[in-house]
This record gives C-alpha cells, structure tokens and sequence, in this order.
C-alpha cells in the first residue's frame, strides 16, 4: 500500500482509497483493523467493525495504547490528547470538513450514535 492510502473497512466489507485521510488503525498503527498483524491477539477493532476509523472516540470498548479504553465518557481525557481526535473531530478537528465530505456514510453513523446517547441520556 502507498503512504497517500488509507484502509477503510465498512461492516461489509474492505476498500481501499486513496485518500489522505487515515483511519485511526492507520495512524496508531495498532493491527486491529481487519486482517491486522494483532487481530489474532487482540480482535478486531470495534472501530474497524463498525466502519468508524475517523471517529473512535465516539466508540467505547476501543483498545488504544494496548489498553481497553471503557466507556465513552472514561475515554475522554485519553481521546481529546490524541491525534487522530485533534484531526477528525467535528467542531475541534483541523480536517473535519475535508473528512465530512469524503466519508459521509461514516458521518451518517457518527450523527445517528450522537442522536441516540442524546436520547439516552434524556431518559
């Protein structure tokens, strides 16, 4: 694969894309995405699984740095130092709106998961 591609894995299947947007496996180079050196290890990210590579922080159960990350909302002061958050977050990061266009039906899945803990939340 060329330095300028990225992996992105949808719940259906494995594209590749040449884009400059890595994914968050790509970045953190943590061989979780599918067919990764750790899956075998360690799993398959649920961010892979989920088609979520540019927005893991929203996704609890992720497994940063070798650790389970928890909830959302135990990740958080890991996630807001991270890179891939400092470059994919919709209001804070410095390539959101390259991001938003180029993967909408991941942006799709970002707003519904926000939709839905918002729901929660008010219950």
């Amino acid at each position: 694969m060329r330095a300028d591609e990225s992996t992105y894995c949808k719940p259906k299947g494995r594209i590749t894309m040449t884009k400059l947007l890595k994914n968050c496996w790509d970045i953190k180079q943590c061989g979780r995405e599918s067919g990764g050196a750790k899956v075998t290890e360690l799993g398959e990210c649920i961010a892979a699984i989920e088609g979520l590579g540019h927005s893991c922080w929203a996704i609890a159960g992720t497994l940063c740095g070798g650790v389970v990350q928890g909830s959302v909302a135990q990740k958080e002061r890991n996630c807001v130092a991270c890179e891939v958050y400092k470059l994919y977050h919709r209001t804070l990061g410095s390539k959101a709106k390259e991001f938003v266009a180029q993967f909408p039906e991941e942006e799709q899945k970002y707003d519904a998961m926000l939709l839905e803990r918002m729901r929660k939340n008010r219950s």
